[in-house]
């Protein structure tokens, strides 16, 4: 069985994943749960492991693959090969932040096996509109609070189709109400700040420039203006990810215009990170993109604020 997730959408691409995981774990033990980037060394032999490996414990296995356009022609024939869009205990997970003009680009034999019935698909592009403002609502619902209509279009004009920052605003809202009454426009207007007063952007590329003094002073002020430290975490490691894989791309000899259709990212992107890689080697970003996993499991965990975990990773560069 194949499950083809993807889209310019990265949070509703992790909010869909991780409820088929979690579905996944309340069924069988998870020992049969293999997570795999076949950007990363050793992802494909990985993946044909986890493919003939049987469970002990007669348990459907589930893989989840992020990446796997980049190794789009070996994953088209192990799923021939094996016929797994028929098979009932291998559960294959496609996780691709990309749209399907993109990943055409990379390789369109893999996007027409992925696209097939009867595949389950889902394409997750940013959300506008009516549209918008259900998921918005839905979200509200599950965070266990009311909210007027009112200040759903607010919110929505606030902050517009960035859904990792419309999660962080609905529940500071919702921690704001707590969950005794309705949140109200005039809530959103004490709350949230419009858009165009925060440039996440500015911080995610001194951070990635290693301008220290610039970024701890802009994360300082998006955090004074109330800035959800998590966003911004988030979008810092969304950047290192795209440097770790452009520059695993650039030591191994891809050509520039090679980088761009393996990445599938905006052009635009990919230039940026293209240039900002001169500042680093291989090993010293695999090594911050460890740091920036380990500050996200202490944060969660409640051994770390994040605000502390982001000035230390800056700090660390």
């Amino acid at each position: 069985m194949i499950i083809f997730l993807f889209g310019r959408d990265s949070y509703r691409l992790k909010q869909n994943l991780e409820n088929i995981v979690e579905e996944y774990k309340k069924k069988y033990s998870g020992l049969a749960l293999s997570i795999l980037d076949l950007n990363e060394s050793g992802g494909l032999a990985q993946l044909e492991d986890a493919i003939k490996t049987v469970s002990f414990f007669d348990e459907k296995r589930l893989i989840v693959l992020k990446n796997t356009f980049h190794q789009a022609e070996k994953v088209a024939g192990l799923i021939k090969a094996w016929d797994l869009v028929n098979d009932k205990q291998r559960i294959l997970v496609f996780d691709e932040n990309a749209d399907d003009m993109s990943l055409a680009k990379q390789n369109k034999e893999l996007l027409a096996i992925l696209t097939a019935q009867p595949n389950v698909i889902k394409y997750l592009e940013p959300l506008e509109g009516k549209h918008l403002e259900n998921w918005v609502a839905r979200e509200f619902k599950s965070a266990g609070v009311e909210v007027d209509p009112a200040a759903i279009k607010k919110l929505v004009s606030y902050v517009g189709q960035d859904s990792w920052r419309l999660s962080q605003e609905i529940i500071k809202l919702a921690n704001y109400s707590g969950n005794s009454r309705p949140i109200m426009s005039e809530d959103v207007d004490l709350l949230v700040r419009p858009k165009e007063d925060f440039n996440i952007f500015q911080i995610v590329d001194a951070v990635a420039g290693k301008n220290k003094s610039r970024a701890a002073a802009l994360i300082h002020d998006g955090l004074m203006a109330g800035e959800d430290p998590y966003y911004i975490f988030s979008m810092i490691a969304y950047q290192f990810r795209n440097l770790l894989r452009v520059k695993s791309l650039i030591k191994n000899a891809v050509p520039y215009a090679g980088i761009v259709k393996k990445t599938g990212l905006n052009p635009f992107v990919v230039k940026k990170t293209f240039d900002q890689c001169r500042g680093y080697d291989i090993d010293e970003l695999r090594h911050l993109f460890t740091s920036l996993a380990q500050i996200d499991i202490e944060a969660k965990s409640g051994l770390m604020d994040m605000e502390s975990g982001l000035y230390g990773f800056v700090f660390s560069l």
